[in-house]
């Protein structure tokens, strides 16, 4: 009698677990659904956040700069997918750390990644974020050219926007 109600209880579980994939679409890292979400939170520089809270080796002011991520109010962290509507915001962090922003688009936990289809960042245009991303790109891309094979780039200098490093 009682392996016949352990028999039972694995089978609820197991077809909660089915009946609640189609929830995570596009959230199990596998393909994306059509169903977006949208999360408010901060933006930060995850590097940065990460050697300040556990001590990382972050080296933000050298390969490339800081990378803007996505704080939620539980604490977790979440970096946004590099593509063209990503990209911007990743790389604007001189005019979004620190901003709360409202996010929406396709969420990946096991990699902890947002893809983002529209973001909302306070007291920022999407045009300053446009242009604070361009030019970050262009130091990025002068730092890296000038860099020798075998070195590390030269740091791009201190970046104080706001946050410590």
């Amino acid at each position: 009698m009682k392996s016949n109600a352990i028999r039972k209880s694995v089978w609820i579980v197991m077809l909660t677990i089915l009946l609640a994939a189609p929830a995570f679409a596009g959230g199990w890292d596998k393909e994306k659904g059509q169903d977006t979400v949208t999360l408010k939170g901060e933006l930060i520089c995850v590097g940065c956040s990460l050697k300040k809270l556990s001590g990382a080796n972050a080296q933000c002011n050298l390969f490339g700069g800081h990378d803007v991520g996505f704080k939620l109010a539980d604490g977790t962290f979440w970096n946004f997918v590099n593509n063209a509507t990503g990209h911007d915001v990743i790389r604007a962090h001189g005019a979004v750390i620190g901003k709360t922003a409202s996010v929406t688009g396709w969420i990946y936990p096991n990699a902890h990644m947002i893809e983002i289809e529209s973001i909302s960042v306070d007291g920022v245009s999407p045009e300053q974020i446009a242009k604070a991303a361009w030019e970050e790109d262009q130091k990025v891309a002068k730092q890296l050219t000038e860099r020798k094979v075998g070195q590390p780039p030269v740091p791009m200098g201190k970046h104080d926007h706001g946050h410590k490093h």
